[in-house]
């Protein structure tokens, strides 16, 4: 589907279209992309994001959506309807487009997610604690490095991009290690200390 991203709202013409979570009362510039429907006339929209520095706009998977990300919010952009289709997240740090897979996957600062035509897809496991760094695809695999606060050191992890499937994840290993603690000497999971 043909688009466009536009360095500003454009001085004449149609207003533009404004998406954004806060209602028609948030009346600032976002992520500007003008659309080319097949089957009407072009229109702008103008989408006020989220949370981050990410602002992405590609095709979705299945050639009949566009995908737009700004400011780390995910929108599913329907251009011959002028609507969001559906809505994800808001704290996208990186989107990676793999057209041999025919799926687009999303970093999070912990995980990723991927969709693909036909709503399909996955969610991987959290993974880091907080942020990624080296982030490469080799065939089906996404491999990466992720953060730990307890070592203070970066991990190495492998990310199955069919599957979602991530074993290696700095995160749970070190979360399965953790000690409950209970205040008073007491564990309340204990029904015979009550």
């Amino acid at each position: 589907m043909p688009f466009e991203v536009l360095p500003g709202l454009p001085p004449y013409g149609p207003m533009a279209i404004v998406f954004t979570r806060n209602g028609a009362r948030e009346h600032r510039e976002g992520l500007v992309v003008r659309f080319y429907p097949r089957a009407s006339e072009p229109w702008v929209g103008n989408f006020i994001g989220g949370e981050t520095a990410c602002n992405v706009v590609l095709d979705h998977p299945d050639e009949n959506y566009v995908i737009v990300v700004a400011q780390g919010e995910v929108c599913f952009v329907d251009p011959e309807n002028r609507a969001i289709i559906d809505r994800m997240a808001g704290d996208i740090e990186q989107v990676i487009s793999i057209p041999s897979l025919g799926s687009v996957v999303f970093q999070c600062s912990t995980d990723f997610f991927a969709i693909k035509s036909g709503n399909a897809g996955w969610q991987s496991p959290r993974i880091s604690w907080d942020g990624f760094r080296n982030i490469e695809v080799r065939g089906t695999e996404l491999l990466g490095e992720a953060y730990s606060p307890v070592s203070d050191a970066w991990m190495p992890f492998r990310l199955d991009l069919l599957t979602g499937h991530c074993a290696d994840g700095i995160y749970e290993k070190e979360m399965s290690r953790a000690v409950p603690v209970s205040r008073g000497g007491k564990a309340k999971s204990d029904p015979s200390l009550d």
